[in-house]
């Protein structure tokens, strides 16, 4: 009896399409969202594909949520416009941005033909997107942990501002005495030195 094995995919097996990193200018439109994110702003990828991309954000986008993207690539390629469903979303705390992935829903056969020939250009020039091991990925879990949603309760954002300019003004009071201190010291050596 012949045992059939469970394969393991890997990242490049289960993509399709060649992601590069690509740091393009988006318009993003938004409808039927909550108030506090506003119906159109300016953002940027952090990689894209033929198939979708990774937006930089300063705002949070709910999960299933249609958009509205409009792509600056550069010269030579046109403007794309295309829409787009939110597959998923996390915070990055070191760039204080949400990292948003989106897949292109009404793509024109052009658009996809230019990106899929912009995507191939960036990767010959060596800009395509490191695969990572399966190893190296984070659970679900763990992503869904780093998300906050940006129309949820903004208590905790105001507590951490709060703590944080209390910090700023701490810091400020110890560094003017500090600088005090040393220039009264200073003052004293040179004192020392005209009166020998």
């Amino acid at each position: 009896m012949e045992k059939k094995m469970k394969r393991i995919l890997t990242s490049t097996d289960r993509r399709a399409s060649i992601r590069v990193l690509a740091g393009i200018p988006v318009k993003i439109r938004v409808r039927d969202l909550p108030g506090n994110i506003p119906a159109s702003f300016s953002a940027e990828t952090a990689d894209l594909s033929s198939r979708g991309a990774s937006l930089l954000l300063k705002n949070s986008l709910p999960v299933s949520s249609r958009i509205s993207l409009i792509l600056d690539l550069a010269f030579p390629f046109p403007r794309l416009e295309t829409d787009a469903k939110v597959l998923w979303n996390y915070f990055l705390p070191r760039d204080k941005k949400f990292n948003c992935g989106v897949q292109f829903l009404s793509l024109r056969k052009e658009h996809k033909r230019i990106l899929k020939e912009f995507t191939k250009t960036k990767s010959s020039l060596g800009e395509a997107v490191p695969e990572r091991r399966r190893t190296e990925r984070r659970t679900k879990a763990e992503r869904r942990a780093t998300v906050i949603p940006d129309h949820a309760s903004n208590c905790r954002r105001v507590r951490d501002r709060r703590s944080f300019e209390r910090r700023q003004t701490l810091g400020r009071r110890f560094f003017r005495k500090l600088t005090k201190s040393v220039l009264q010291l200073i003052l004293l050596f040179k004192k020392k030195d005209i009166e020998s």
